[in-house]
């Protein structure tokens, strides 16, 4: 099938490192599609407007953040729009709630004094691990490493983190504070059994301060894009994938969905799991590494049951991001542990995001997860009940409580990843280089220990080995024309 159209770079799917790659990629001046994946950072039921995917923001000092808002010159505008959430984050047990941030060992000190000389001790660690970490995001290197060069100068910086099933807590093990280090770990990154390395530094992170973007992590996708589009970027959500093309082991071009002529390009950039990837290479012999990808499955699937409630209603000392736990020694899954995002800049009324990991993304088992989550609420938050506005999924098909208006379809839930260990660092995941010549991976999977760092730092990642290999091609024509 003939092209009708060129571009160098296609980016496909929703994910925040595929943006990264392609906002990168613009501003060098290659000419780029981002398609397939719609762009609103929210949706709304009635007069309710509600975000799509809520984020605490967090590692503003993180080389890999640091180093996109100086390419995109971003600087100033993030800062515009970040604002610091005060605490940090609260962390709410059965008997117990901390305000975590600058303040927390005077915290623990009020509230479980006992805990504070080995919970110093363990902030030392934490901080040890989670500066060498830092460090090796710093240098120049390409994560996860791919091939021998790469994987010898990863094991020669990463000698100094421990072994990533090392217990680096100096709490005693069934003492609830263990929750500190667990909690961020378990909502922030696409592990399903995060190790001893990507607890550290989330925690670390996390402690250092979050923040609230608006539109949250749609909202930071959506600035990333209008950077692409002020250079020679093009963002069409309208353009389904249907099919990549590859000829001789090379990509040659996309198919999108009720078109007959394919899109050429000189690279494809997924920002989707290396299942859809592969199954988007209709009619191809997959390489080896593409199917081993794919055949890693989720453990869970983020579950987001919104709340709207007038601002009376809640309890002042609710902090607007809060991690609540029945059980803090039982797994971090289902109705026992709910991340929750508080928005209040809703004139009259509030916004309360509830997410929930959930085992079971059947419909049933969402069905029953929802009643278990309500239930949770009702005894964290008693009386707010009967004050509800509106509750609504954007995950789950049920229709909106408390107000008569249609809700949109139903969007997928994002998965978090079932990894085999041991894992580079203990934090990196699958490899940008698919096996197909210039098809790579820029999602999720790729760093899916280090969350929302791990991302841009993957997008950056897979916009160098773009550029490399633009710049490789440009050498080897210097070379024929001077000969």
């Amino acid at each position: 099938m003939a092209a009708t159209s060129f571009y160098d770079v296609v980016v496909l799917g929703g994910d925040l490192a595929a943006s990264v790659a392609g906002a990168v990629l613009a501003h060098r001046g290659f000419r780029v599609l981002v398609a397939g994946v719609p762009v609103e950072e929210r949706y709304s039921i009635g007069s309710y407007v509600l975000p799509r995917a809520p984020l605490a923001f967090v590692g503003v000092e993180s080389p890999p953040l640091k180093r996109i808002v100086a390419e995109l010159n971003l600087v100033q505008l993030l800062r515009r729009r970040l604002e610091p959430n005060r605490p940090a984050y609260q962390l709410l047990l059965p008997d117990h709630r901390l305000d975590v941030g600058e303040d927390l060992l005077r915290e623990v000190g009020r509230e479980l004094p006992d805990a504070l000389a080995a919970l110093e001790a363990g902030a030392a660690k934490l901080n040890e691990v989670s500066s060498a970490l830092e460090s090796i995001l710093g240098q120049d290197l390409i994560l996860p490493p791919d091939g021998f060069w790469d994987r010898r100068d990863v094991s020669r910086v990463g000698a100094r983190l421990p072994d990533d099933a090392a217990d680096l807590e100096t709490l005693a093990p069934e003492h609830p504070l263990r929750a500190l280090n667990r909690l961020p770990a378990a909502f922030a990154c696409d592990l399903s059994e995060p190790g001893a390395v990507a607890s550290a530094r989330l925690a670390e992170l996390h402690r250092r301060g979050t923040f609230r973007l608006d539109g949250g992590r749609q909202g930071l996708r959506a600035l990333l894009l209008e950077r692409l589009k002020t250079h020679s970027g093009e963002v069409r959500p309208d353009l389904e994938p249907q099919r990549i093309e590859v000829k001789r082991g090379k990509i040659s071009g996309v198919q999108f969905a009720g078109q007959n002529e394919l899109v050429g390009c000189s690279h494809v950039v997924c920002g989707m799991g290396a299942d859809r990837v592969l199954a988007l290479l209709d009619g191809e012999k997959p390489p080896r590494r593409l199917q081993e990808a794919a055949a890693i499955k989720p453990a869970f699937w983020r579950y987001l049951l919104h709340l709207a409630a007038p601002l009376d209603a809640l309890p002042d000392a609710l902090a607007l991001l809060a991690f609540s736990v029945r059980d803090p020694n039982a797994p971090l899954a289902g109705s026992n542990a709910l991340a929750l995002h508080l928005a209040d800049g809703y004139g009259q009324h509030a916004v309360l995001s509830v997410e929930a990991l959930a085992a079971d993304p059947s419909p049933e088992g969402l069905a029953k997860l929802r009643k278990e989550v309500r239930a949770h609420l009702d005894e964290l938050l008693p009386f707010v009940d009967r004050h509800l506005l509106l509750v609504h999924s954007p995950n789950d098909g049920v229709p909106a409580e408390r107000i008569a208006d249609a809700a949109p379809p139903p969007i997928a839930m994002e998965p978090v990843w079932n990894f085999p260990a041991p894992r580079a660092l203990g934090v990196c995941g699958v490899p940008h280089a698919t096996g197909v010549k210039h098809l790579l991976l820029a999602s999720r999977q790729v760093l899916p220990g280090l969350g929302l760092e791990g991302e841009l730092q993957a997008g950056w990642g897979a916009a160098r080995l773009v550029l490399q290999t633009e710049r490789k091609r440009d050498l080897v024509k210097g070379a024929v024309l001077e000969g």
